[in-house]
This record gives structure tokens, sequence and C-alpha cells, in this order.
């Protein structure tokens, strides 16, 4: 009778963790490199979430759809979250945010086939009316590039627009800069890669890359402490920086 009794005690206790532990859940993202290559699971990303969610006791899946499917599967709640994204004003209305995955600055990318590198400054936005800008349908800068009256030719990735750029159907092409020099190297030979520059002034300057789930997703709030914590834990450790290394990043905090 004890032994049945102790049983029945240790299996009230122990159910809920594994069921924990046996927890999924789906986050929506599409092939951004060098954070998520098309090689997905020997990608920065997705190695932090696999250690994440050891910490949390969950399993991430990840489903790569267009980034506009990415934020139509959280609202939807057909995924938990959609990763990397900026925080906006605009977003932070439906969206809550993790803390910060990993901090970058994007840059204003431009090609000039002499080499001569002649950069178009600016302090505002608006200073680049004039000027054909390229740009990612459902990207974080849409808006505010509508707001500043710019000229934007919208395309589905990153590297049609470096295409457009190379060949001057596009003047400027704002991407995160690590992204965008990875991009460039494995687009073009040496010889023109040495044509591409970057405008001075940063678009973005160490702005956070987010996890971005739905402020209604159930429990959602916990999930995101749970998160959170499991993250801090990982940096504290000295293994987010060891992925960092790993993956040719620079550790920022």
């Amino acid at each position: 009778m004890f032994y049945r009794l102790t049983t029945a005690v240790l299996s009230f206790f122990i159910l809920p963790l594994i069921a924990r532990a046996e927890e999924t859940l789906v986050i929506a993202t599409n092939i951004y490199p060098p954070y998520i290559n098309a090689d997905v699971e020997n990608s920065f990303l997705p190695e932090l979430f696999e250690e994440i969610g050891a910490k949390m006791g969950v399993e991430f899946r990840f489903e790569i759809l267009p980034w506009r499917r990415c934020e139509q599967a959280v609202e939807s709640h057909m995924a938990w979250a959609a990763i990397p994204y900026h925080k906006t004003d605009i977003r932070e209305k439906n969206f809550a945010f993790s803390d910060p995955l990993y901090l970058q600055d994007s840059h204003f990318f431009a090609y000039d086939a002499s080499g001569v590198k002649a950069r178009h400054n600016y302090a505002d936005l608006a200073d680049l009316r004039g000027l054909r800008i390229g740009g990612v349908f459902g990207y974080y800068y849409e808006s505010w590039f509508k707001e500043a009256g710019l000229d934007v030719d919208f395309a589905h990735s990153e590297e049609q627009n470096l295409n457009r750029l190379k060949v001057g159907r596009i003047d400027l092409f704002p991407i995160a800069t690590t992204l965008g020099w990875y991009q460039i190297r494995q687009l073009f030979p040496p010889e023109e890669v040495a044509n591409f520059y970057t405008l001075q002034k940063p678009l973005v300057d160490g702005a956070g890359l987010h996890l971005m789930t739905s402020k209604t997703y159930p429990d959602n709030d916990t999930l995101l402490e749970r998160f959170n914590t499991a993250m801090a834990e990982i940096k504290s450790s000295g293994t987010y920086a060891q992925l960092v290394e790993k993956h040719g990043l620079t550790l920022r905090y």
C-alpha cells in the first residue's frame, strides 16, 4: 500500500515535468544568413534556441516561411513566435518581444562600378528623396520610408535587391550590415565586392533582433519570462559567446 501511494505521489510530481519536457513551440522564420542559413539546424539562432529550449524544457520547431506569412502565423497562433524581428511602434501595439537575441546595426548599401564610391550623405531619411531605394516587403522600415516620402521599390529578398543594386536598378538598399557583407561575398566575385560600400550614417545603430510573439498567445507572459530567463543563463555561462564566435559574428551586449 505504501509503495502504491509513493508511486502515485511521485507520478503526481513527475508527470507535469514530462509534459513540460515534451512541450513544442513553433517558431516562424525565413532564411536570413548568417543568423539562419539554408542549413537551418547548423545556424546561429537555431543553435541558440536549442540551448534555450534545453533550459526551458521545451522543443522549438522551425517553420520556414516568407516574412509576411511569419507575422501572420504569429497573429493566428499557428506559431508561438517569429524571429528575428526589430521592435517598432506599430509592432509593439500588437506583439510582445523577448530580450534581444542579438544586437546589430543596419546601413544603406550602394554600388559604383568605377569604384569611385560617391557617397549620398544624409541627416534625415527625407534627404534621400530623389534616389531609388530598394526594400523587402514586410520589413520594419516600410512605415519609416513612407513617412519620409521616399521612392521605394520593394522586392521579396535581400538577394534580389543586391542584384538590382549591382546592375543599377536601385541606388540604395538598407540591410543589416553583417548580413549585407555576408550575402555580397556569396553572390559576387571579389572584384565586384570591392565596388559595394555603405553610407556612413547607419539606418539602425545597435538595435536588437528579437523574438516576436502575439500578446494573446496562451500563457504568453509566462513563456516569455521563461525564455528570457533561459537566455540570460546561457549568456552568463559563456555559451552565448561561444555560439557567436562559432558563427563568425561580433559579440555585442
